[in-house]
């Protein structure tokens, strides 16, 4: 009689799950790792969040969610899987963050998905997996008090890529279930794809060319053109137009793209010239930045500003923020004169939302030539970061012809590289926008 033959044993493979398997049954297990929201969210009534889970390696799956307070509900959303912590980080460099527990996130989202629901808008279709990366929405959540809506009534704003068939069933939806006259709509369109049908004369300088390339900043750029022509006609006086077109800012001295116009930047000897260039071009690079080598040439050319400049930015761009607000402090304690001491302590201000002091760092002066009296030529990139500077402070505290003075000087030079790589120029376009719509808003005037 044979011998039955043994069966050979096979090891098991642990079942892989697609990612949006795992969202679905596994997200909810992880620990919650952060939450965070975009800081101008209680006056835009548009929210970026971000909730994110922590993985036992280390590694993280997040949520993104754009949520339209005024109208829509959640517009966008969705998710990362397993990402490594250094690409989480560079997933957040788009925005503004600021901190904020899951409980405002939760009920942001799902406050917003109900008010929009009630006039018949869904979320967007990838929340149908970003749902699970947060919470069951039931009474273990505390419920917090929010509005909804503006004044009263469904707002929406159309968004800069918005086509005709999408704004009109959106206002027809809107028609059927709020209304006639029982909602707003604020017109940020598409109507500025075509360039050539602009009307120069219609905006406050005939030499400003807007970008329009489809990039982040061209998007900007439009969002800022629109608000502004309807601020034109419903708010500024024929007066306030007047002044606007005449050339105030940047009259009194020439701007020039040249390195030699850089008069802030001024070395004892070739060594200290050598290494500064050396140490620059890293950072060009996005090379990786070795701090320490910073650090030291800081302490060897202690006289030296442009090593503090220097120092301050490779901290930044390692994520050492408190060191680098150290630094931009120093610099701003023992080089008052140099410029980018003034520059870097304004945007710290800006950070720490502190735009009041602003003015005072520059010693009140409303013009380079009355800061410096000795320089009668400029560079580019000095004049740019501030007048946005300025742009930013005047619009912080609604002047938004004295904001508008500076970013009409500004936009003289948008098709420069200056231009478009230099953040605070981003920053100052974004606050004007905001400080007029703002405007808007308050007066009564979006949606009619």
């Amino acid at each position: 009689m044979s011998k039955k033959k043994k069966g050979k044993v096979v090891a098991m493979k642990p079942i892989q799950l697609s990612p949006e398997k795992y969202i679905k049954t596994q997200a909810r297990t992880l620990p919650i790792f952060e939450c965070l929201i975009n800081d101008d969210w209680e006056t835009s009534g548009l929210c970026n969040i971000i909730v994110a889970r922590q993985h036992k390696n280390g590694n993280v799956t997040a949520g993104i969610y754009l949520v339209d307070m005024f109208c829509l509900g959640v517009k966008g959303a969705q998710y990362e899987f397993n990402l490594y912590q250094d690409d989480y980080e560079d997933l957040k460099d788009k925005f503004n963050w600021e901190r904020c527990d899951y409980v405002l996130a939760h009920n942001i989202i799902f406050g917003a998905i109900a008010y929009a629901e009630d006039y018949g808008f869904k979320p967007h279709k990838e929340f149908e997996t970003a749902l699970y990366i947060l919470e069951e929405d039931d009474e273990a959540i505390e419920l917090m008090e929010l509005d909804f809506g503006l004044n009263g009534k469904p707002h929406y704003v159309s968004g800069p890529y918005d086509d005709a068939v999408k704004v009109n069933n959106i206002i027809a939806t809107l028609e059927r279930t709020a209304g006639e006259g029982n909602f707003t709509h604020t017109y940020l369109g598409d109507g500025f794809d075509d360039m050539d049908d602009w009307d120069e004369d219609d905006y406050d300088d005939d030499d400003i060319d807007y970008p329009n390339d489809g990039n982040e900043l061209g998007a900007m750029l439009k969002l800022l053109k629109n608000v502004s022509e309807t601020y034109d006609a419903k708010i500024r006086t024929e007066q306030e137009r007047q002044i606007l077109s005449e050339r105030y800012i940047g009259a009194k001295y020439e701007l020039s793209e040249t390195e030699g116009a850089l008069e802030h930047n001024r070395f004892d000897n070739d060594e200290a010239a050598g290494k500064y260039y050396r140490l620059r071009t890293i950072i060009a690079n996005k090379d990786t930045i070795r701090v320490k080598e910073f650090e030291e040439a800081r302490l060897k050319y202690p006289a030296t500003p442009p090593f503090y400049n220097l120092l301050q930015t490779a901290y930044i761009n390692n994520q050492q923020y408190d060191e680098a607000e150290e630094i931009i402090t120093l610099m701003y304690n023992v080089f008052p004169d140099y410029f980018p001491s003034l520059i870097n302590y304004a945007g710290m201000l800006f950070v720490h939302e502190e735009p009041e002091a602003v003015l005072a760092v520059f010693n009140g002066k409303s013009d380079l030539n009355y800061l410096y009296p000795d320089r009668n030529v400029f560079h580019v990139g000095e004049a740019l970061v501030y007048y946005a500077c300025m742009c930013r402070y005047f619009s912080a505290i609604d002047q938004i012809d004295s904001a508008d003075m500076y970013m009409n000087a500004m936009l003289k030079y948008a098709e420069t590289d200056f231009f478009k790589q230099t953040e605070m120029v981003k920053f100052a376009i974004m606050d004007l926008f905001k400080a007029k719509f703002a405007a808007l808003t308050a007066g009564g005037f979006l949606g009619k």
